[in-house]
């Protein structure tokens, strides 16, 4: 298995940098500026949800390109473009004075930070062999969490210098993204690395038979409720504990490392756990701990309760995409992965879309974040019931 993995470590290596660009920092490092935005822009809670489910505006309309833009342009073209414009849009963003121009950023930094994450995890589940693609697609989302550690040491540290530090981090967060972007046109094979594979012109799968398919629903309900709940806990978590806890950027920044060192964990640990005892019992067990996750915020428990809800949520969280990149490329086969995990990935846009709106909105009703991370334990406590229930239909 090592040696498999080994063999293809460029294809992952690379494929951990773009993550680690187009959704660690140009999406998730956001919870970590947010603070500081809100004050320099003057946005409330619901403001502040329109601004972070602005970027999954865009990404839910990119997959609705994706797939044939991958066919047509192939991973090399439609990966370094899209992280080259991502990285241009979030520049402009940095530049805003208005919460509502940089949504409008946001919008076009979701849409190509899309195609980049789906381009690259349907070249790496193209591109190995099957019985080490938990694995290797748990390494490359590990990306995440490294774009979460390097933003809890850039953004208080910028705070000791400059009065708005989101500005300059997220600057500095553009230009780590452009460089992505020139590394991916330099080592991304224009084709993916398995040559074995038909070309989806070759194997035209109808949208009917994926419909049916109780499995692709299964999984697409799975995808909505993480993607509603953990982009609220990304989204979310640094303010809450702020505002609930009374902490300052220094002692948030600490605990959003916990969850960024923990999470580089997940990906590779569950993915090797996927590939043992299946997908489906998996996901059942990182969404019962992300549900613990979610409640410890929600019960406002003492401080060592803050360090536990983010060493859990970092350890369960980031290996839900891989496998679901996984489950992408088993249902149908590898000729459609782009399409199908594009498709499932809709769910997970209307998920993330809606999620942080949702939680601002609910926070400025009530004056706390309880209420949300209550909906978002028990939404996640019924995806550990789906999970485990399972599906009798098999993919044709």
């Amino acid at each position: 298995m090592i040696k498999v993995l080994r063999s293809h470590s460029d294809v992952i290596l690379v494929g951990l940098l773009g993550v680690f660009a187009c959704l660690g920092l140009a999406r998730f490092a956001f919870g970590m500026v947010l603070p500081s935005m809100q004050l320099n822009l003057g946005m409330n809670a619901t403001q502040a949800g329109i601004v972070g489910s602005a970027n999954f505006v865009g990404y839910f309309l990119g997959l609705f390109v994706v797939g044939r833009w991958y066919g047509h342009y192939g991973p090399k073209k439609l990966i370094a473009v899209a992280l080259f414009i991502q990285a241009l849009s979030m520049l402009a963003m940095a530049l805003s004075f208005h919460y509502l121009i940089a949504a409008g950023f946001f919008v076009v930094a979701g849409f190509f930070g899309a195609l980049a994450n789906i381009g690259i995890m349907t070249y790496i589940a193209q591109s190995v062999p099957s019985h080490v693609k938990g694995r290797a697609t748990g390494l490359v989302v590990a990306g995440i969490g490294f774009a979460v550690i390097f933003s809890a040491i850039v953004t208080p540290t910028v705070a000791l210098f400059v009065e708005n530090p989101w500005r300059i981090s997220w600057g500095i967060f553009a230009l780590l993204v452009l460089i992505s972007g020139a590394v991916a046109f330099l080592k991304i094979a224009p084709k993916p690395l398995n040559t074995n594979l038909k070309s989806q012109k070759e194997d035209c799968l109808k949208l009917e038979i994926i419909l049916k398919t109780c499995a692709f629903w299964q999984t697409g309900i799975l995808f909505f409720i993480f993607g509603m709940c953990a982009i609220m806990f990304m989204t979310f978590f640094v303010a809450a504990i702020e505002e609930s806890w009374q902490v300052d950027a220094g002692i948030s920044g600490i605990f959003w490392a916990i969850l960024g060192v923990s999470s580089l964990f997940s990906g590779p640990l569950f993915g090797m756990a996927s590939d043992r005892f299946g997908r489906h019992v998996t996901l059942g067990v990182l969404f019962g701990l992300q549900g613990i996750a979610h409640l410890l915020i929600a019960l406002n428990v003492p401080f060592y309760g803050v360090f536990l809800s983010a060493l859990i949520f970092g350890l369960s969280t980031w290996a839900v995409p891989s496998i679901m990149a996984t489950l992408s490329s088993e249902l149908f086969g590898p000729t459609h992965t782009a399409r199908i995990l594009a498709l499932v990935t809709l769910f997970f846009g209307v998920g993330q879309m809606i999620g942080p709106l949702i939680a601002g909105i609910l926070r400025d009703l009530t004056s706390s974040y309880n209420l949300a991370f209550t909906i978002s334990t028990i939404l996640l406590w019924i995806g550990v019931a789906i999970a485990f229930k399972g599906c009798t239909c098999k993919a044709k």
